[in-house]
């Protein structure tokens, strides 16, 4: 039923989380480990009402036709699954109402973050406070500190609509009168929950939430910690379960905790990592490195090639360079320009650092050319966001990012890392621990002759070790001694310069590394 003993582990996590009570649930699970399947099984097989809130529309239609939920059905063919649509879907309120009186009947109720943010506020939006459990996936994005989103958004048209004053007044009496006007005549439900929302942050002031206008001439809340908006959810729901790959930053959950406001987690919270999962190589650049520098990294990496922009600016500038590239365009859905990209081909794309599952498409090379910092957003002029929170969002990002190819367990990824910034111990961080060696030096090694490679011989040794373990991989063979074991290069040192991979790498005894090494003089001869 999983894959792997920590798919199986995950999986058991989630179980118990739905059968006792409990504060919030932190379920970590690295890219790789197979988190989508090991929800779905012990969450339809438990017959509760359960709500799925994922980060975007996108994301639920990949999961309704995924292998994950497909497996999941078949261990409970009598559930039920729907997705709740927004009003803006449907041509008549009363269309959207009999859909919502339907869907809301499912065992499986899909939902969107902005949903469950909404229904904190308007609790009869989605009635999330009558299922069992309540799962985030990708909940780390629900903590954005460091680009501070808004949460909640008017739109100019709707404001037109409304006839709302035109100007954009940053005084509370102003702000207020416009928010009444939203919340009495819009027509979108979505709408007169973000006025409430708006009218609650203006009648309960606090530091972390500010409303004022967007440089696009939206109204907006911006919530430094969103969880202060899910918090009378939160506090009323009978269980809650956030999950995502990058709950925790340097080992620690305190940042998502901090970020949602969360008062206590579930003792039984926890991050699990995939013992072995695909194998990287690492490079990072040791000095500025001009736009021109590189594309010519790029340029002769192996392909499929995968690069993560900050910017649609950035992504021009490569595009230039990069003439048989693919550029995801401006206002382009990152499935289109997916589309557009073949198997030998570069794929250049801002802001898709998550949500890039394309079987057809397995990367063996991501480019990540600028550190992806969080930018400050400005909401009525002023910055509101912190140095700190746009570290670790470049450190999620990069997290995430790497692990687009990282897809399935065989997987070789090359991680070009195109920003001397990188080498910054704050971002270390970024980097799943299972590549690191125990000093804290990256796995992949860059060898030349044999005399050079004795040098740095114990480090790609104790990273085998790590990653494989304390036992003779010989078939058969028992040897756990660490002192008897030893790191066998499948590929020979003798054959000159190269750069050694851990997957090429094993870890045998003594006596086994010589008769390794004696099938290899043979298959030689």
């Amino acid at each position: 039923m999983f894959r792997s003993k920590e798919q199986a582990n995950y999986a058991a996590l989630i179980e118990k989380a739905i059968t006792r009570p409990g504060s919030p649930l932190l379920a970590g699970a690295a890219a790789g480990l197979g988190k989508t399947h090991g929800f779905s099984i012990p969450l339809l097989q438990s017959g509760k009402r359960v709500a799925i809130a994922f980060s975007t529309r996108a994301l639920i239609a990949q999961y309704l036709g995924s292998a994950a939920l497909q497996a999941a059905m078949q261990t409970a063919p009598q559930s039920s699954v729907a997705e709740l649509l927004s009003r803006r879907e449907f041509v008549s309120t009363r269309d959207y109402q009999a859909h919502r009186r339907r869907v809301l009947q499912a065992q499986v109720l899909l939902i969107t973050h902005a949903a469950a943010l909404i229904d904190a506020r308007s609790p009869a939006y989605a009635d999330l406070r009558s299922r069992d459990v309540l799962l985030f996936d990708e909940a780390d994005l629900l903590a954005d500190a460091a680009q501070l989103r808004s949460t909640f958004q008017i739109s100019p048209h709707v404001l037109k609509e409304c006839d709302a004053p035109d100007g954009q007044t940053t005084d509370p009496v102003s702000l207020r009168a416009v928010a009444e006007l939203v919340k009495r005549k819009a027509a979108e439900p979505e709408d007169r929950a973000a006025a409430a929302a708006m009218l609650y942050a203006l009648d309960t002031p606090r530091w972390y939430k500010r409303v004022g206008w967007s440089e696009q001439g939206e109204l907006v809340l911006v919530h430094a910690m969103p969880g202060r908006m899910l918090g009378p959810l939160l506090a009323d729901a009978k269980r809650v379960i956030f999950t995502s790959g990058t709950l925790q930053v340097n080992g620690s959950f305190d940042h998502f905790v901090r970020a949602l406001g969360i008062k206590q987690i579930d003792p039984a919270s926890r991050h699990i990592d995939p013992a072995q999962h695909g194998s990287l190589d690492i490079f990072v650049a040791d000095s500025a490195l001009t736009r021109h520098a590189q594309a010519q990294r790029i340029a002769q990496a192996p392909r499929p090639a995968l690069v993560l922009t900050t910017s649609h600016v950035a992504t021009k500038e490569l595009a230039q360079l990069l003439p048989d590239a693919v550029a995801r365009g401006e206002h382009e859905p990152l499935a289109q320009a997916l589309a557009r990209c073949g198997q030998g081909g570069v794929l250049i794309a801002a802001g898709a650092w998550s949500g890039l599952d394309e079987p057809r498409l397995r990367w063996a090379t991501v480019a990540i050319p600028d550190v992806p910092y969080g930018v400050p957003t400005q909401v009525s002029g002023q910055a509101v966001s912190h140095y700190i929170d746009s570290v670790v969002c470049a450190v999620r990002r990069t997290n995430q990012g790497l692990h687009r190819g990282l897809r399935s367990p065989d997987a070789h990824c090359k991680l070009l890392l195109l920003d001397a910034r990188f080498h910054r111990r704050e971002l270390k961080a970024a980097i799943p621990s299972r590549f690191l060696a125990p000093d804290g030096a990256l796995p992949s090694v860059n060898e030349g002759a044999a005399q050079q490679v004795t040098q740095r011989e114990r480090h790609v040794r104790a990273a085998a070790l790590k990653l494989y373990g304390y036992q003779c991989m010989w078939p058969g063979c028992e040897v756990t001694q660490a002192h008897r074991l030893e790191a066998h290069h499948e590929v020979a040192i003798a054959l000159g310069e190269r750069h050694t991979r851990l997957a090429d790498v094993k870890i045998y005894c003594a006596n086994h590394h010589r008769d390794a090494h004696q099938a290899m003089r043979l298959a030689g001869s």
